[in-house]
């Protein structure tokens, strides 16, 4: 997946709506098995409304602590990085990633609002924008780089059936 322009997104399911786009982009979902983030034998995928659906109902086990260690020794087969910020969660996430990627190939999205920005800025972030914008952005750097985008997706946040809600 040489030639395609990797974005790994750290993101609560519920979001995965937002990253729909006609026509649809490649899809994978990352899981933990055993400390390592590995795409299941079904992925990659095209994102569509239907498999978003799926996606925000298909409940990972999600170990934060095993998020920020593969954060740290993060490859170079990822091009870019997005945590969404989830009202602050994304936080502890974000500084796990090494400096050297902050600046210019990460960015935090969020829903409304990002009252955690000044945060974000002391670590060295430099690109926000709203989760419903992200896709053009994405596509933008994508374009830049000569390259077709795709995304990668690992949930940051454990849901159940007593906590999620199904989104409008």
């Amino acid at each position: 997946m040489a030639d395609e322009f990797q974005v790994l997104i750290l993101d609560n399911e519920v979001t995965v709506g937002e990253f729909v786009t006609a026509p649809p982009l490649p899809w994978t979902r990352l899981t933990d098995r055993e400390g390592k983030f590995l795409a299941g034998e079904e992925y990659p995928k095209l994102l569509t409304e239907a498999q978003a659906k799926f996606e925000m109902k298909n409940w990972d086990q999600v170990s934060l602590q095993n998020i920020m260690h593969s954060l740290a020794e993060l490859s170079a087969s990822v091009d870019f990085v997005v945590f969404g910020n989830n009202a602050g969660q994304g936080l502890p996430l974000a500084q796990c990633l090494p400096r050297d990627w902050i600046g210019e190939r990460a960015a935090i999205i969020y829903a409304r609002s990002l009252p955690e920005i000044d945060a974000y800025t002391r670590l060295g972030y430099q690109i926000f924008f709203r989760r419903s914008e992200a896709v053009a952005h994405l596509r933008e750097v994508a374009r830049k780089a000569d390259r077709p985008l795709a995304l990668w997706f690992i949930n940051t946040i454990q849901h159940n059936e007593l906590n999620y809600h199904d989104p409008p």
